[in-house]
């Protein structure tokens, strides 16, 4: 569109900005990555938010940039799974948030932002307004981007929505699952010819035509760099390096949660893994802390899981990294309204199953680090705090905004920001549900 001007802002890895390319590139459109400096030249300002702390990172980025709302230079559209989430405390900060999918909408509302200054799209919702519009669903389509990691990776989302309904998870209930067909990705994988690709999706080992695509990629010389799996389906992974989710810490929690793993099957899989590398197994899974029902008990049969594991003679070719989120409830999902304790002392905890209570595992273990009062309750704010939210973002200092203080003093800092919910009209019993 002649004479309009559009800026580009995403958050984190550069992985990050395939949402906001594909839209782009459907409507025939191209946006010009912006900073704090250059931010106020664009008509148009898109931005692609994914996760809670996009929030913060906005709100800073606006105040360096010294623009805001309803000042129309630029107009701020806001798209992405955080923004789809949660759309009432980022219509605070912005001109418009755009709920779903937005592949097939963004040409259409550029051109009629650029013509009124407004934007009255059905799916875009803003400050005020009496209700959240239902979600956008796009058929997902065979479109690829070359990232700027180290020599370049090439992305193709091959299926959207999630055949599984996991209870903590949205992505099942979000959207229908839809799946890019072989014979539209065979074209992009020919082009990719001798690259690393990366070829995603909610469960990708579970795309109809799965086994074409990886021979594909072999006849193309690629290489497959996606690590993740469901535990069915580890085999599915080339190379020695998976991810998958456990989730539960006992077999009765993954059950109440969509994930029937008992941990016979747990041993049984991650065995057949590991004793198939070539080289050192490199296995990364995924726990939830603070799920509806958790007990000792549950904390006792994690800890029965390693003493197994450690006692397999094959774990002395396993390299662990264990990785453990307490719950954050999500809107679409079944613990949407889900008790959270905020300050529950998870990190000492994962440190002695880690460190075996200072003993020592039979396999190697990467410790992880979780996420403390702090991350919890600026987490809770975006999800549970509604439009009421952003009063409390908007008093946060720069410091806060930007960076993470020391360990030592982010309980205090998470209970100063309580202490500001408060008086926003946000109680701690309504984050925790």
């Amino acid at each position: 569109m002649g004479g309009v001007t559009l800026g580009k802002l995403c958050f984190g890895k550069d992985t990050m900005q395939f949402g906001i390319q594909l839209c782009l590139s459907r409507a025939g459109l191209e946006a010009n990555a912006v900073t704090e400096q250059t931010a106020s030249g664009c008509d148009i300002l898109l931005v692609s938010m994914f996760w809670y702390r996009d929030i913060y990172a906005l709100e800073l980025f606006l105040r360096k940039a010294g623009i805001r709302k309803g000042t129309g230079k630029p107009y701020i559209l806001v798209g992405g799974m955080q923004a789809t989430m949660t759309p009432e405390i980022i219509s605070r900060m912005v001109d418009g948030v755009f709920v779903g999918d937005a592949d097939d909408s963004l040409g259409e509302m550029v051109e009629e932002i650029a013509t009124t200054g407004q934007c009255a799209h059905p799916n875009v919702y803003h400050e005020g307004d009496e209700s959240v519009p239902d979600p956008c669903v796009c058929k997902p389509s065979a479109f690829a981007v070359l990232t700027n990691e180290k020599r370049g990776v090439v992305r193709v989302e091959i299926a959207r929505g999630c055949k599984y309904k996991c209870a903590f998870c949205a992505l099942g209930h979000l959207k229908p699952y839809q799946e890019v067909p072989f014979s539209e990705l065979l074209p992009v994988i020919h082009k990719a010819r001798g690259r690393r690709c990366s070829l995603f999706a909610p469960e990708r080992t579970r795309h109809s035509e799965w086994l074409e695509i990886k021979a594909a990629l072999k006849v193309a010389g690629c290489h497959d760099i996606g690590q993740d799996a469901r535990l069915e389906h580890l085999m599915e992974v080339d190379g020695a390096t998976v991810t998958f989710g456990l989730e539960g810490f006992s077999a009765r929690l993954r059950k109440s949660i969509g994930k029937p793993f008992s941990d016979d099957m747990v041993m049984k899989r991650l065995g057949e893994f590991v004793e198939t590398r070539k080289n050192i197994a490199r296995v990364s899974v995924y726990f939830i802390g603070n799920l509806p029902g958790e007990t000792e008990k549950d904390w006792a049969a994690v800890w029965n899981l390693f003493e197994r594991i450690s006692a397999a003679e094959w774990s002395r070719r396993l390299v662990l990294c264990p990785v453990l989120n307490p719950l954050s409830p999500k809107k679409f999902t079944r613990l949407v309204d889900a008790h959270v304790d905020l300050f529950a002392d998870y990190g000492t905890r994962w440190s002695r199953l880690l460190r075996r209570d200072g003993g020592q595992w039979g396999f190697r273990v990467v410790e992880t680090l979780v996420w403390g009062p702090l991350e919890r309750t600026m987490d809770a704010i975006v999800q549970r705090g509604g439009a009421a939210g952003y009063d409390v973002v908007r008093r946060l200092p720069d410091k806060i905004l930007k960076g993470k203080p020391p360990l030592s003093e982010r309980a205090t800092v998470a209970r100063k920001i309580l202490a500001t919910c408060e008086s926003a009209g946000i109680t701690q019993q309504q984050l925790e549900g």
